[in-house]
């Protein structure tokens, strides 16, 4: 049986297997971000390397990245406003069901023929949390997987039909192991042992090593990939100090920090290690997988038996880190043994009883599974997913073209993966406090958020002053940064030097609430700091009232104003939609020694005579 090639009913099952499963993640499907999400780990690391065509974590996944690099932009020229983070993860989609696709051939064949017993076990291995959960979000371990699964393929058809293509195909994805997740090569020992007790004679063929070898570093070529992104964007290196590109892609390469991070201790299991792989794969599908590659015989014994003890001596040096991660190419392993006891028993007791017993016990491991994994490994519309909100809180008080502003870590993180990957409006940037400097130097148009400017001044150690563009946003500078916005005209006399001289007042940008602006001028230096007070008023009843302790949203205390200096202070309101407010009620106010107040003003203004 050709290795693609299948009869009627087993292609009909494997085209039943891709449709379901591809439904079933696809509903799944990884939606949003949260904050730890954006603070680090593989999965913004890909994502951000898929977008950018940079390397990802090391050693850099170069010929994955640059696939990632097509399926992205190659879908997003389709749909430029589409949510990146479902198309980015729907990558790992395509190679999980290229994954689940090799493991039915697989278990298709050692089963000679058998689609219920392969279908199921594919079924059940496709809900198991691990790939399911890997297969929604933007990870690199369903190709893992997959190179795993065609490799153990190929030994089988190499063992019925000792070929050299299979060979130099062997030799092609261990390479492209090298080049990808190294640690998918455990099971090349095995492979390579398995291959020399069938014929020895190999050791022999040199002109077969060789071409073997050749092929093998074929797909190493990629990390021409990494070189020249790093040169190209030294800003990408990370934490170090590298003298050159060759010494920072030396250091990258070897994945230095990957294996920092083993444990390398021994000591006693973990509350995970190793109960979360028989709860993958169930008790009793892992006894009847290790009886099952005994049944196959003993080189088989000894591929599998040999590789898996590999993954277990990693995991248990690991067994602190992410072992629960690189394993997963194990568990097919364990399903394939499991097939041929499951195939045998079908066989030898052909009464449809019998049967009907095999795949009533098949679907009680299969409905628990289900029931377990998918609330799990549902990741669509995660209540968690809340990352990106102070990104597109920045976005919705529309920064002027090319602003340079100040953020929290937050606010960051998110407004970077806006700009970047979701590339709305990407003219913007945000800049951390040791770069106000150069901004203002350079004569960028400097904002600071509302959550930076309590502590951009003390950390720039710059005299930093603020002025409202919205009520999340304020100009910056070390001068009052003169008002922008069109204020409809108010020349009102507030009272210690103060006046009111603007207001504006319209439905908030995403129609939910009402944004207000004030302006005020000062004659002279006023006296006393004032607070704001500003009440939205229907009939003369108020509905809604925010106060800031200073105008600019607490940052410009109205002792610090010059005679002539205009300071905006401006208020997000979060009314009903249908709520229209008919005026407003302006106090200056503010609290003395004994706790009591003082106004300085109470100053109601309709909205057709101010706004």
């Amino acid at each position: 049986m050709p290795l693609f090639k299948l009869d009627q009913q087993g292609g009909t099952g494997l085209a039943v297997l891709l449709v379901v499963t591809a439904l079933l993640y696809l509903a799944t499907l990884d939606t949003g971000l949260a904050l730890a999400d954006l603070e680090g780990g593989d999965l913004i690391t890909h994502q951000y390397a898929q977008v950018q065509a940079r390397p990802s974590n090391a050693p850099g996944y170069p010929i994955y990245t640059m696939g990632g690099w097509l399926w992205f932009h190659g879908f997003r020229s389709l749909a430029t406003d589409a949510n990146p983070v479902p198309l980015l993860s729907s990558y790992s989609t395509l190679w999980a069901l290229l994954a689940l696709a090799a493991l039915y051939l697989l278990l298709y064949r050692v089963t000679g023929r058998n689609l219920a017993i392969t279908f199921s076990l594919c079924v059940f291995y496709a809900i198991t949390y691990f790939f399911w959960f890997y297969s929604v979000t933007t990870e690199q371990y369903t190709s893992a997987v997959l190179q795993t699964v065609l490799m153990v393929l190929l030994v089988h058809l190499w063992d019925e039909a000792p070929r050299d293509r299979y060979l130099y195909a062997l030799a092609f994805l261990m390479g492209l192991g090298l080049a990808h997740m190294v640690t998918v090569l455990f099971v090349a020992p095995g492979i390579l042992l398995f291959v020399l007790t069938k014929q020895p004679a190999l050791l022999k063929r040199w002109r077969l090593i060789l071409q073997s070898f050749v092929v093998a570093m074929i797909p190493l070529v990629g990390y021409l990939f990494v070189y020249v992104r790093g040169a190209q964007h030294p800003e990408w290196w990370g934490v170090g100090e590298w003298p050159s590109t060759m010494a920072w892609f030396t250091s990258f390469v070897s994945t230095q920090q990957g294996r920092d991070e083993l444990t390398w201790t021994l000591g006693p299991f973990t509350s995970e290690f190793p109960r979360l792989i028989w709860e993958e794969v169930s008790v009793l599908l892992l006894i009847l997988g290790v009886a099952g590659w005994v049944l196959l015989g003993k080189r088989y014994l000894l591929l599998y038996g040999l590789t898996a003890a590999i993954y277990l001596v990693f995991s248990y040096i690991d067994r602190f880190g992410n072992w629960f991660q690189v394993i997963m190419p194990l568990y097919p392993l364990i399903l394939v043994g499991a097939a041929v006891v499951l195939d045998r028993l079908w066989r030898r007791f052909p009464d449809r009883l019998w049967r009907a017993t095999l795949l009533l016990l098949l679907l009680a491991l299969i409905i628990p599974k289900f029931v377990d994994s998918y609330p799990r490994a549902d990741q669509r519309d995660k209540l968690v997913d809340t990352g990106l909100e102070p990104g597109w809180a920045i976005v919705a008080d529309s920064p002027p073209a090319d602003a340079a502003i100040i953020t929290s870590h937050e606010e960051k993180l998110a407004l970077d993966y806006i700009t970047g990957i979701w590339s709305v409006r990407s003219d913007i940037r945000a800049i951390t406090t040791q770069q106000v400097a150069m901004s203002l130097a350079a004569g960028d148009k400097v904002l600071a958020t509302t959550a930076s400017a309590a502590y951009a001044a003390k950390e720039t150690h710059l005299p930093l002053r603020y002025n409202s563009w919205s009520p999340n946003l304020l100009l910056a500078g070390t001068e009052l940064p003169p008002v922008t916005q069109d204020f409809v005209t108010v020349a009102e006399s507030l009272g210690d030097g103060l006046r009111l001289v603007g207001l504006t007042t319209t439905p908030a940008a995403d129609e939910q609430g009402w944004d207000l602006s004030v302006a005020l001028q000062a004659e002279r230096v006023p006296e006393f700091d004032w607070s704001l007070s500003i009440r939205l008023l229907t009939e003369n009843a108020e509905i809604a009232q925010l106060d800031h302790s200073a105008p600019a949203a607490g940052y410009t205390p109205t002792t610090s104003l010059h005679p002539g200096d205009i300071v905006v202070d401006a208020y997000h309101f979060d009314i009903p939609p249908d709520v229209v407010p008919q005026a407003i009620r302006l106090i200056l106010y503010r609290q003395l020694a004994d706790g009591s107040f003082e106004n300085l003003v109470v100053k109601d203004i309709t909205l057709s005579e101010g706004g």
